[in-house]
C-alpha cells in the first residue's frame, strides 16, 4: 500500500500543479510583449539569419533592374554591415546615374507634381514633403480635384477634404498662435500617403470615419505613426504606412521602429511584415510552464499505463507458458 502511494506521488504532484496552473488561465493570452532589449536582439538575429549572400544578391539585382534607389542603397548598406561578399558595382553605377544633377532636378520636379513618382526617400524628403506640407501642396490637391470634376471623373474626396483641412489650418495658425500647425502637418502627411498609395483600405476607413466613438482609435493610430516617424523619418514613415491595415498593425510597427530605429526599413524588407511583427511577442513564462506541466502529466500517465499494460501482457504470457506443460503431461 505504502509502495503504491509512493509510486503515485509524482503523478499526483504533477497533476495538482497542472490543475493549479490551468486555474490561472494562462493559455487565454499566452503571448506577451517582448522587452525592448530582447526585441532588438531578436530582430538583429533574425535579420542576420535571413539576409544571406544569395538573398542579398538576388534582391539587389532586382532593385538595380527596377532602378529602385532606396532598396538598392538599403541592400548595399546591409551587405556591408553584415560583411556579405556581394558585388555591388552595378547597383552603385545605377545609383550614380540617377543621382546626377540633371536627373535629380528632373526627378524632383516630377516628385513635386506627383509624390507617387518620387524615385527615392531622399527626394521625397527634399522635394515632395516640404511642398506637400505647404499651402501650395494643398492648392495642388484642389487643382487635381478641379481637373477631375471638369473632366467628369471620380474625385478623390479624402485627398480634397484633407487639402481643405490643411488650408483651413494654415489660415488658423496666426489666430491660434501656432497650435494648428500639428493639424496642418497631420493632414499633409495623410494626404501624401494617400497620393503615394501607401494609405491602406483599413487606414482609409479610419480616416473616413464619422463615428465619434471611434475617434480615440484614430488618435491611437496617429500616435503610433508619430512614434514611427520619431524613430525613422517622415519619408520612411510614409513608405512604411503601406504595412498598416489595422490599429494593431500600427502598434506593432511602432514597437519595431522603436527597437530597430534607422534600421526599421531594412528589418521589415528582410523579414517581411508578418515575421517582424511576430518578433514583438513571446510566449509568457506562465504559459510555457503550464505547457511543460501538461507534457509531464501526459508522459507520466502514459508511463503508468505502459507499466500496467506490460504487467498484464507478462502475466498472460507466463500463464500460457505454465499451462502448456501441464496440458502436455495430462495428454
Amino acid at each position: 500500500m505504502i509502495l503504491a502511494a509512493l509510486r503515485a506521488f509524482p503523478l499526483v504532484v504533477t497533476m495538482g500543479a497542472t490543475a493549479w496552473a490551468l486555474s490561472t488561465n494562462p493559455l487565454a493570452a499566452p503571448l506577451v510583449e517582448r522587452g525592448k532589449v530582447d526585441l532588438i536582439l531578436t530582430l538583429e538575429r533574425q535579420v542576420r539569419r535571413a539576409a544571406t549572400t544569395e538573398w542579398i544578391t538576388a534582391e539587389l539585382d532586382q532593385a538595380t533592374q527596377a532602378e529602385d534607389l532606396d532598396r538598392a542603397e538599403m541592400l548595399i548598406d546591409l551587405a556591408r554591415d553584415l560583411e556579405r561578399p556581394v558585388d555591388t558595382r552595378a547597383a552603385e553605377a545605377m545609383i550614380a546615374s540617377r543621382s546626377g544633377w540633371t536627373a535629380a532636378a528632373a526627378d524632383c520636379a516630377a516628385c513635386m507634381v506627383d509624390v507617387g513618382s518620387c524615385p527615392s526617400i531622399r527626394q521625397l524628403a527634399a522635394c515632395a514633403v516640404p511642398f506637400e506640407l505647404s499651402p501650395l501642396g494643398d492648392a495642388n490637391a484642389l487643382r487635381r480635384a478641379g481637373i477631375a470634376w471638369w473632366n467628369e471623373e471620380d474625385i478623390d474626396g479624402i485627398d480634397a477634404g484633407l487639402a481643405v483641412v490643411g488650408l483651413g489650418a494654415t489660415g488658423a495658425v496666426v489666430m491660434s498662435g501656432g497650435s494648428s500647425l500639428s493639424v496642418k502637418a497631420g493632414a499633409g502627411m495623410l494626404r501624401i500617403a494617400r497620393r503615394m498609395g501607401t494609405l491602406t483600405p483599413g487606414l482609409t476607413r479610419l480616416l473616413d470615419v464619422t463615428d465619434v466613438a471611434k475617434r480615440p482609435v484614430l488618435q491611437a493610430v496617429a500616435a503610433d505613426l508619430g512614434a514611427v516617424r520619431a524613430a525613422t523619418s517622415a519619408p520612411e514613415t510614409l513608405r512604411l504606412m503601406r504595412l498598416v491595415d489595422t490599429p494593431e498593425d500600427a502598434a506593432r510597427l511602432a514597437r519595431v521602429a522603436e527597437a530597430a530605429g534607422p534600421r526599421t526599413t531594412r528589418t521589415l524588407a528582410t523579414l517581411g511584415k508578418a515575421r517582424a511583427f511576430r518578433a514583438t511577442l513571446r510566449l509568457s513564462r506562465m504559459a510555457a510552464g503550464t505547457l511543460i506541466l501538461l507534457w509531464l502529466c501526459l508522459t507520466q500517465v502514459a508511463m503508468v499505463l505502459a507499466v500496467r499494460l506490460g504487467g498484464v501482457v507478462a502475466r498472460t504470457l507466463l500463464s500460457k507458458a505454465v499451462d502448456s506443460p501441464r496440458a502436455s503431461g495430462q495428454s
